[in-house]
């Protein structure tokens, strides 16, 4: 038996012994490099599933290999890009191996090639961290991967605010760049492709336009719900739709809601959408909090105890952009404290300020109106004012969290949230969701500020 065979096999016996969510965010992504004298060298793809893996999951890993190989085996876990660049070297030379290198790699997709798509260098499969939400929809991507066009074609995502959706849909992207660099892939927003439909009609350049979409291998649309109640946009997408379906290229789409539940979308686009296969990606469950919470600690160079990293996990049951932005406010405060380690009596004097218990919004009783009530009173204004037409500073700025807090912890559809603040179009609430994400990067006050309203809820 080759390596290839014999991992393959143990990973075959693990999916059976652990819970699926642990098997696909620890054990999935591993690969047996060397196997020679009775020791095991296992890759991991970077250095907390080494960690994991290693403390907690050590002799669910032996007792598999044991099994396969008739031998009492020592494991050792280390991160698998340690091994690239080092040749024939790498290959064991037992005499039941003796054929089979130690580990292959595949080039890494050139940076340019990838932003050249449009698509973001971090939102590979790599990165993704997968569990019980998401565990179908990433089954099924990978078998995109395989079959571009002929599997789940089209493949429609759907799911609330911050879930994961754009980060499976480029991660496909990544992975057919990396298996065929020459395809001509594009991920774009719907609202963009909107915009330049526009631009090319004020520019007399319609033909480029048509020519720059139809002639791709693979799209991926964010947010087609946006191209709803726009009948040109729809017009020319639904040709664009067609044109690349019916020559067996790939169509990647995500929305908010499923096709069905969208207002205004045209119903022979609704048929289109749902010809292929959809799914939908649920808020993370506890496994699945634990495993982003390190990997975002880890990018951010937080340490976390392990009583504090549960505490997060228990409480925090929002969605991936909500702990992002509590890991953001625990990084600023660790900066300010020298980059101490994070233990769970200094996590909760920094979200917890005067015993104020944290919370998360996903709780059945809090409402939408209750949180733009809560809002207008922590700001001091009428609600009439909240959801009003003034464009005073203290407003806007009041109107853009409340936006920001509905779509983020409520997961409302943004046409619900321009219902609920006075009829806004979806776009001026997805202006304000933007500029209130961008601003909590750079903005320790607006981070605060945020956290203190959502102490009251």
């Amino acid at each position: 038996m080759t390596l290839d065979q014999i991992w393959k096999n143990v990973k075959e016996e693990l999916r059976l012994v652990m819970a699926p969510a642990v098997f696909q965010t620890f054990a999935a992504k591993t690969e047996l490099l060397i196997l020679l004298e009775n020791k095991a060298t296992i890759g991991c793809p970077n250095a907390y599933l080494v960690d994991i893996n290693h403390k907690r999951y050590y002799q669910f890993f032996k007792s598999a290999l044991d099994h396969q190989t008739k031998n009492d085996n020592q494991l050792e876990f280390i991160i698998q890009e340690t091994l690239k660049g080092e040749g024939d070297s790498t290959k064991p030379i037992g005499p039941l191996f003796s054929e089979q290198p130690a580990y292959q790699s595949k080039a890494n997709l050139p940076a340019d090639i990838s932003l050249k798509a449009g698509l973001h260098p971090k939102y590979t499969f790599e990165t993704l961290i997968v569990g019980n939400s998401n565990n179908f929809a990433f089954a099924a991507a990978q078998g995109i991967v395989k079959n571009p066009g002929l599997s789940y074609n089209p493949f429609f995502i759907w799911g609330g605010v911050g879930v994961g959706k754009t980060h499976l849909m480029q991660a496909i992207g990544h992975e057919l760049l990396k298996n065929n660099p020459s395809l001509k892939i594009k991920y774009f927003p719907a609202e963009t492709f909107g915009n330049e439909l526009i631009a090319s009609l004020r520019g007399k350049t319609i033909n480029q336009f048509k020519e720059k979409y139809r002639n791709l291998d693979c799209i991926l649309v964010d947010d087609i719900q946006f191209i709803a109640g726009k009948e040109y946009i729809q017009e020319e997408f639904f040709h664009t739709f067609n044109a690349l379906h019916l020559s067996g290229k790939q169509v990647i789409l995500t929305s908010d809601r499923k096709p069905s539940e969208i207002d205004h979308l045209e119903d022979r686009l609704v048929s289109r959408f749902m010809g292929g296969l959809t799914v939908d990606i649920q808020l993370p469950d506890y496994e699945m909090r634990t495993a982003i919470i390190r990997q975002k600690a880890e990018e951010q160079l937080i340490h976390l105890h392990d009583d504090a990293l549960n505490y997060l996990a228990e409480n925090l049951t929002s969605n991936i952009r909500d702990i992002q932005g509590r890991l953001q406010q625990i990084s600023i405060q660790t900066q300010a404290a020298q980059n101490q380690d994070v233990t769970l009596e200094f996590l909760q004097n920094i979200l917890e300020p005067n015993g104020t218990k944290l919370t998360s919004l996903t709780n059945n009783n809090i409402t939408p109106r209750h949180i733009i009530s809560l809002c207008a009173k922590h700001f001091n204004i009428k609600t009439g004012e909240l959801c009003g037409n003034s464009r005073k500073k203290e407003l806007v700025t009041a109107r853009h969290i409340t936006a920001y807090l509905l779509l983020q912890d409520l997961n409302l559809p943004l046409e619900e949230v321009g219902r609920l603040l006075g009829g806004r179009d979806h776009t001026s609430i997805m202006h304000a969701r933007d500029k209130i994400s961008t601003s909590l990067s750079t903005n320790p006050q607006l981070l605060q500020l945020i956290n203190q309203i959502k102490a009251s809820f």
